[in-house]
């Protein structure tokens, strides 16, 4: 019986080994071009350990256009790029080095990655040092990715002509005109990613921006003059992430599509009033938008002192998705008219829950658009299921109304609840009530 069982983990021992070279005689068929193109998905360690394959292949990772150095030595590196034949690299990517590395070295690896034409940068290092100034004079760049390494300073020309991709995460600036130096010399940039906490005054201009992300991590509680100004006309999404500014300013945003707002400031300021009407000039430059994320969560009871007597207009509002109080509510399906998918997070709770007042008449949303309705986080209290019943009862083209509870409510109160939805008057007989937990 043993010897059985042996023989049989011997024939599947040299079954295995007959399809692992089956496996290398079928890729050695194909031509170089394609097998360094396959190369090019695996870190450049791996890809050089495919010379051990046989003669053929002995080469072939010294022609992959892509160079991904994660977790690499100083040693490996130089070793790679002094074997390295091709005159343009795709892709460089130095990442998490395994040992500290001088200024110096970077600068002679990033210098190399430039001369071999590379359009693809990626920077991921300890951050002791100042980014080298040929990396903003490089004419061949697409996409530049620099994660918490390096200082941008404001000296010194940058012309980076092809640059369309530009990430900043938690990269350390000289000044706060380092960052409107950059992009002043980057003519046809489109997608823009700053994650910063390093800066008083971000100021981010370009005229020919079409994707915007910021976000500031809320470490300086007392800075009252951090301040958040933006002017992208051609701009078409914009996420936003922001506990550190006071104060936000925007140009024209008449080409904005879709929009995801997160303000939670949580400074004690001397004037809330003075935040919350910034904030809401902000909410009400994005009324172009057509699909819109809106949290307010942090900032419910300074932004309520205001918003319930302003005049915002989201006329070509399609979609919003909402993290407010119920008044917050009730004034976007004023202003929304052609809002047909709502997603509406409840965020307060016990005593501090306001009612939904009613507008005196049925929004015209409400009436004649609004398809489809999601409510998260409901507790069945009887303010929430005043505002369900009242989107129901109008509602006379709602095709679904979920309802999303916390999955620590009880039986007995999510079954009361399920009850008394049931029951509710529905102005549109097409209308389906979905419950799930949330």
């Amino acid at each position: 019986m043993e010897r059985e069982e042996e023989q049989t983990r011997k024939r599947h021992k040299c079954s295995n080994g007959e399809q692992n070279a089956l496996s290398v005689d079928r890729l050695s068929d194909l031509p170089d071009p394609l097998i360094c193109h396959i190369l090019s998905f695996l870190p450049t360690k791996s890809s050089v350990r495919t010379s051990v394959l046989g003669q053929r292949w002995r080469h072939l990772w010294t022609y992959v256009p892509e160079l991904d150095f994660s977790r690499a030595n100083e040693d490996f590196i130089d070793k790679v790029m002094s074997l390295h034949r091709i005159p343009d690299i795709i892709t460089f990517r130095l990442k998490e080095l395994m040992a500290e590395c001088n200024g110096n070295q970077i600068e002679r690896w990033i210098s190399f990655a430039i001369e071999r034409n590379v359009q693809n940068l990626e920077l991921y290092y300890p951050p002791k040092n100042v980014l080298p100034q040929c990396l903003f004079t490089c004419q061949t760049l697409v996409d530049l990715r620099i994660y918490m390494c390096g200082t941008i300073i404001v000296g010194g020309t940058v012309f980076l002509p092809r640059l369309k991709k530009l990430s900043l995460i938690h990269v350390r600036f000289d000044a706060d005109e380092s960052l409107p130096h950059l992009l002043s010399g980057c003519p046809v940039l489109e997608d823009l990613v700053v994650e910063s906490l390093c800066l008083v005054y971000f100021n981010i201009s370009s005229p020919t921006l079409k994707s915007l992300c910021f976000k500031s991590d809320g470490y300086r509680f007392n800075n009252i003059d951090d301040r958040l100004a933006i002017n992208t006309p051609a701009l078409r999404y914009l996420k936003i992430d922001d506990c550190l500014s006071n104060h936000i300013e925007t140009g024209p945003l008449t080409s904005l599509l879709e929009a995801d707002i997160k303000l939670h400031n949580h400074k004690k300021k001397q004037n809330d009033l003075v935040y919350s009407r910034s904030a809401l000039e902000f909410i009400d430059s994005l009324r172009h938008t057509k699909c819109l994320t809106l949290n307010l969560a942090f900032n419910a009871k300074i932004v309520n002192s205001v918003f319930s007597s302003s005049a915002i207009s989201f006329h070509n509002l399609n979609k919003l998705e909402l993290f407010a109080d119920f008044c917050v509510l009730s004034k976007f399906l004023e202003n929304a008219d052609n809002l047909e998918i709502l997603i509406y997070w409840e965020i307060s709770n016990g005593s501090t829950r306001q009612r939904m007042e009613p507008p005196e008449q049925v929004p015209t949303c409400v009436s004649s658009r609004l398809r489809a309705v999601k409510l998260i986080h409901i507790s069945g209290e009887e303010k929430e299921l005043e505002m369900i019943g009242y989107l129901m009862r109008n509602g006379k083209v709602l095709e679904r109304m979920e309802i999303a509870y916390a999955r620590f409510l009880d039986f007995r109160k999510t079954d009361h609840m399920h009850r008394e939805i049931s029951q509710f008057e529905r102005g549109s007989k097409a209308c389906e009530v979905a419950f799930s937990t949330w």
